[in-house]
C-alpha cells in the first residue's frame, strides 16, 4: 500500500512539473492576433471618444479600455485640452493609435474570431453588447444594433471600405472639415 502511495505522489510530483511544459507554447513563441485594419480606424475612433472618451468615463487611465482624444485624455500633457473647434487641437495620429490598441487588446482572441469571421458576429466582443445595452455598462445603453453608431462600429469590425462615411453619419458632423 506504501508502494502505491508512492508511486502516486511521484506520478502527482512528475505531472505537475511537466504539465505546464508540455501545454505553454514556447518562450519565444509570438501569439497572432487578427485585427481590423488600422487605417480607416480614426472615424471610429472619433465616435467613440465623442460617446465613451469623457474624462469620467473612457478618458481615464483608470479603465480597461481607454480613449485618447481631443475630448479628454491625451497622450501630450501639453497638448491643448478640446478639439480645434473649441480652441484646442484635434485627436493626434499618436492617441488614433493607442485607442486602438487599447480596443484590439481586451480581447485579442475574441477580436480575431470576429475579424475571421467577416466582421458576422461583432456581439461577440464585450464592447459592442455594452454600447447596444445587453450587458451591463456603466454608461448604460449608447445605441440600438443596426443603427449608424453600430453601423460604423461593425463596418470596421468587417474591415469596410464604408467605415468612414457611416461613422460621419453617425457622428452627425463633417469629420474631413476638422471639426474634431
Amino acid at each position: 500500500m506504501k508502494r502505491i502511495v508512492g508511486l502516486l505522489v511521484l506520478l502527482a510530483s512528475m505531472s505537475a512539473v511537466l504539465w505546464p511544459v508540455s501545454c505553454s507554447p514556447p518562450s519565444n513563441a509570438r501569439i497572432g492576433v487578427d485585427t481590423p485594419d488600422e487605417t480607416i480606424f480614426p472615424p471610429v475612433a472619433d465616435l467613440l471618444a465623442y460617446t465613451c472618451g469623457s474624462l469620467d468615463c473612457h478618458g481615464s487611465p483608470q479603465r480597461n479600455f481607454v480613449i485618447w482624444s481631443c475630448y479628454g485624455l491625451r497622450l501630450d500633457q501639453d497638448a491643448a485640452p478640446g478639439c480645434r473647434t473649441m480652441g484646442g487641437t484635434n485627436t493626434t495620429p499618436a492617441e488614433y493609435d493607442s485607442t486602438y490598441r487599447s480596443l484590439v487588446g481586451l480581447e485579442p482572441a475574441v477580436m480575431t474570431e470576429v475579424v475571421q469571421s467577416g466582421g458576422a458576429n461583432p456581439d461577440l466582443l464585450t464592447f459592442v453588447r455594452k454600447a447596444r445595452g445587453e450587458e451591463s455598462h456603466k454608461g448604460g445603453k449608447l445605441w440600438d444594433a443596426g443603427s449608424p453608431d453600430d453601423q460604423c462600429v461593425a463596418q470596421w469590425l468587417a474591415d469596410q471600405a464604408s467605415t468612414t462615411s457611416t461613422c460621419k453619419t453617425a457622428l452627425g458632423i463633417d469629420l474631413d472639415a476638422g471639426t474634431l
